[in-house]
């Protein structure tokens, strides 16, 4: 039963505990949307006031389990790869089902929701009044079958994994979809590669921008940025850091650059990613939920130390996946990763 395996049993502890921290939050923001009014001063509305304030504390804790479920469920798929006869890297245990990538992707936009989530939390406490108690209550509302479909279907996914069956290698699929695609060298690789470099210098400028003076709509625009240029730094990463770092030209798999033979690059490079994409679209999502006096004062400190920490985790994230591209070009003199590829063609 693999259940019984370490790496699914914690997986499915995290998942779990997440959907039960985040039922709490749920159940007082029903009661927040239902009986909250700002105008009324009964001893109700007093004791939901402070249910709101321990219904939060349960979310960020929600929050924080969610990320982990995330990083657990790469780290456990990288850990129990070299278990399953095949398998390189974590992409043969995905592969083993039609569940697992589903599982991923759905782990990670779960994560990030709850991420930004967090961040609202975080801004509503700066807010001296109330104003923000139904907004954030209905996400938080929202929050809740959210973290029950991310635990449902990654235990679908464990659930159906057999470790015992041999995987598809990462460089048997993905390798050879490279090697076939016409144009990689010149087509798709280049243009994400241009995409991703000009929206993360985009969102570095957009970010220190609002920072000198962080309007509502400078912060609206930074955050937007961010969100644009999430995936196009996650397909660079596949496109143009993953074969540097593996110097083969059509070694395409994200997953293997958490192997310790590229020194786990992949861990703080994703890391980055994700929270220049929290702190980013959190200033965002903060900033169109200022609409009262007291949301609009708050607004400026905490913009600005969102969207400076959103700047930083963007230029990390830059020179991370810049350094197996300089590294090669250092190591070959200048030679060109994908000259042969172009010279085919």
């Amino acid at each position: 039963m693999n259940l019984l395996e370490p790496w699914v049993l914690l997986r499915f502890a995290a998942g779990l505990v997440a959907c039960l921290l985040f039922a709490r939050g749920a159940l007082t923001a029903q009661r927040v949307l239902r009986h909250f009014d700002l105008k009324r001063a009964t001893e109700g509305q007093l004791a939901l006031e402070k249910r709101i304030e321990l219904a939060a504390t349960f979310v960020r804790v929600g929050t924080v389990v969610q990320v982990l479920a995330l990083v657990l469920t790469a780290l456990g798929a990288d850990r129990m790869s070299r278990g399953v006869r095949g398998a390189m890297c974590a992409y043969g245990v995905f592969g083993a089902n039609e569940w697992g990538f589903r599982s991923l992707a759905v782990t990670g936009g779960v994560a990030l929701v709850a991420g930004v989530l967090a961040q609202i939390y975080a801004f509503d406490a700066r807010v001296r009044s109330l104003d923000l108690a139904r907004p954030v209550a209905a996400m938080t509302l929202a929050m809740f079958p959210l973290s029950v479909l991310d635990l449902a279907v990654a235990m679908e996914f464990l659930g159906k994994l057999d470790l015992t069956a041999v995987a598809s290698c990462c460089s048997v699929q993905l390798d050879a979809v490279a090697a076939t695609g016409g144009g990689y060298a010149s087509g798709p690789r280049v243009v994400a590669t241009i995409l991703a470099a000009a929206g993360t210098c985009a969102s570095i400028a957009t970010a220190l921008f609002a920072w000198r003076a962080p309007t509502k709509a400078r912060v609206a625009i930074a955050g937007l940025v961010t969100l644009v240029t999430l995936p196009l730094a996650g397909a660079a990463s596949v496109l143009e850091v993953a074969p540097h770092a593996f110097e083969v030209p059509h070694h395409v798999c994200p997953f293997c650059l958490l192997r310790s033979d590229v020194f786990a690059i992949g861990y703080p490079l994703y890391g980055a990613l994700f929270l220049a994409a929290i702190w980013g679209i959190g200033a965002g999502a903060s900033a169109l939920l200022a609409r009262g006096p007291a949301a609009r004062d708050a607004l400026a400190p905490f913009a600005r130390k969102l969207l400076r920490r959103g700047a930083i985790a963007w230029a990390l994230a830059f020179a991370l996946a810049a350094i197996p591209v300089a590294r090669f070009a250092i190591v070959s003199g200048g030679a060109s990763l994908f000259e042969d590829e172009r010279s085919q063609r």
